[in-house]
């Protein structure tokens, strides 16, 4: 049941030529604030014209719990329910037929605290959940799959985030400040700058940095502006040109090595390959990626 005094999951149904899809959405429990990066979303896709999308990389960890047909990635089927760490580099998703999920979005503290293991761990993996929650969750899928109402299924996560979060320590008042204040420039601050702000030496500030969000400030810096770029695209498409300047890139061509680097296609190609209720189709994007460091 949803929980007293609180609004229940919202439902929309998307139909455009691409597919139908209906996708319940849900504000978490305000104890969640600062954990997830945005509200819970559920997720039925029952007819799809495409057979894969787009996941370029995020300054986000992603908790997904599959409750129909397993995902596939280049790294092999995915597991029922699985959690990615920050990475760098895109990801092409199969989807496999019809497939219904529950897609989390965790803060780069956030994922930390939930987790409670150094991050640079799970930087470009992605791991079953039972491995860094425990045997409990080995059968989370399931328990979802049996409930038929989207607030049920949110309860249930929502109880388990919580209750990692107070087994942890607590953030790291350092690891915290400097991911806020990266993250109030839109990666724009220099790396330099910050340590300094902060008081400490450039690899001080890395190594804690990498040890607990799990790639490097420089990594987690370009990920924001990044990031950046694809909200403006999405509330207010500009020229390339102006968005580049605003977002901290050099020039369009840099901004374009940019989108290649991290969306496998240019900025264009990535608009027209856009989803009318969010996501980006990946069919036809090929990646040449590092043989390292990746599993799932």
């Amino acid at each position: 049941m949803a929980r007293a005094g609180t609004h229940r999951a919202t439902l929309t149904r998307h139909q455009h030529e691409l597919g139908s899809s209906s996708r319940a959405t849900r504000a978490p429990d305000p104890r969640l604030l600062g954990i997830l990066h945005r509200e819970h979303i559920g997720v039925s896709h029952d007819l799809l014209e495409f057979e894969s999308w787009l996941e370029p990389p995020q300054p986000v960890a992603t908790l997904m719990i599959s409750l129909e047909d397993p995902l596939r990635t280049e790294r092999g089927t995915l597991p029922p329910a699985w959690i990615a760490g920050l990475d760098d580099r895109p990801e092409v998703v199969e989807t496999g037929g019809r497939h219904t999920e529950v897609d989390l979005k965790l803060t780069a503290v956030g994922a930390h605290l939930v987790c409670g293991m150094p991050m640079r761990a799970l930087s470009g993996q992605i791991v079953p959940l039972d491995e860094v929650f425990g045997s409990r969750t080995a059968t989370l899928a399931e328990q979802l799959r049996e409930m038929s109402d989207w607030d049920a299924r949110f309860d249930l996560v929502e109880r388990l985030l919580l209750e990692r979060i107070e087994a942890s320590a607590g953030p790291d008042p350092f690891v915290a400040e400097a991911v806020a204040r990266l993250q109030a420039s839109d990666g724009l601050l220099r790396i330099g700058r910050l340590a300094a702000q902060l008081r400490v030496s450039r690899r001080h500030l890395t190594t804690r940095f990498r040890d607990q969000i799990g790639l490097p400030p420089k990594t987690f810096a370009r990920l924001l502006r990044f990031d950046s770029v694809r909200r403006r695209m999405a509330a207010d498409p500009a020229s390339w040109a102006d968005v580049a300047a605003a977002c901290g890139y050099s020039d369009q061509s840099h901004l374009n090595r940019e989108f290649r680097e991290l969306a496998g296609t240019t900025p264009a190609a990535f608009l027209a390959r856009r989803l009318p209720e969010g996501g980006t189709v990946g069919d036809g994007i090929t990646f040449v990626q590092d043989a390292g460091g990746r599993s799932a």
